[in-house]
């Protein structure tokens, strides 16, 4: 009886934590979709992981565009017919001049960052979900943020500081967040494990070179909850805490 691959979608793939989560799932012998909106950049993507030995294989994808997402799918049913792994990554992040504090968010800016943060993960996940649900270990992982938690941000000591966070990021990631929660309970019975993993504040272009985390650490988590065994949990919130995850409070 031939064995099929283990095959995992990365999207926003080409870079940053996308690209190094790619990259530790692939060291597991795990065949790597790297999903780029990017066909360039996703290509030379690719190309660095094959030169690691890595299987590793470009999908054009822009998650707020139906119709790229729908071509995706298409992509994946006809070259493999299952998915394994879904693992969404691609986002959009805050800026120090966007103006999302709590009392002067605009409108127009809390769109931006619900359509890509939460309703194109959702949609990307709706279209997908057929090809997990053929797959005899699915595994779906919501990038997330701690800003996106209640419990965490209401502490005065946590990270995110007394000083509220903008809010088009944390109500995005808070959205998620409850999608996670919501879709773990609905997909329980068919075996297929939903979880949110938080990287932490991570040595990418967003985070900075001074960052408390590499983005080797930051990609963890998510490489855990994309492997996790059958007693695995899901529904949950994982980051990590001096290197040992840990499941946070939503």
């Amino acid at each position: 009886m031939e064995i099929r691959p283990k095959i995992a979608l990365i999207s926003g793939a080409n870079r940053g934590l996308g690209f190094e989560i790619a990259r530790q799932l692939g060291k597991r012998q795990i065949k790597v979709l790297l999903g780029a909106r990017n066909a360039a950049a996703g290509q030379t993507a690719v190309d660095g992981l094959i030169a690691e030995g890595i299987d590793a294989l470009f999908v054009l994808l822009d998650i707020t565009e139906t119709n790229s997402i729908d071509e995706a799918v298409r992509f994946v049913t006809e070259r493999f017919g299952y998915l394994d792994i879904l693992v969404n990554n691609a986002a959009i992040l805050p800026k120090a001049t966007d103006g999302g504090l709590p009392s002067q968010a605009s409108r127009g800016l809390l769109l931006e960052f619900l359509e890509t943060n939460f309703l194109a993960q959702v949609n990307v996940t709706q279209a997908f979900l057929p090809l997990i649900k053929q797959s005899t270990a699915g595994r779906i992982v919501n990038m997330s943020s701690s800003i996106g938690s209640v419990t965490l941000s209401s502490e005065h000591l946590h990270q995110n500081g007394p000083k509220p966070p903008r809010i088009p990021y944390a109500v995005s990631k808070a959205a998620l967040n409850m999608f996670t929660v919501l879709l773990a309970k609905e997909l329980r019975q068919d075996g297929i494990k939903v979880n949110s993993a938080d990287p932490g504040l991570t040595q990418t272009d967003a985070g900075g070179p001074n960052a408390p985390y590499t983005v080797e650490q930051g990609a963890r988590p998510a490489v855990w909850l994309a492997c996790l065994d059958d007693n695995g949990p899901t529904g949950c919130f994982f980051t990590h805490v001096e290197e040992h995850l840990v499941n946070n409070p939503w």
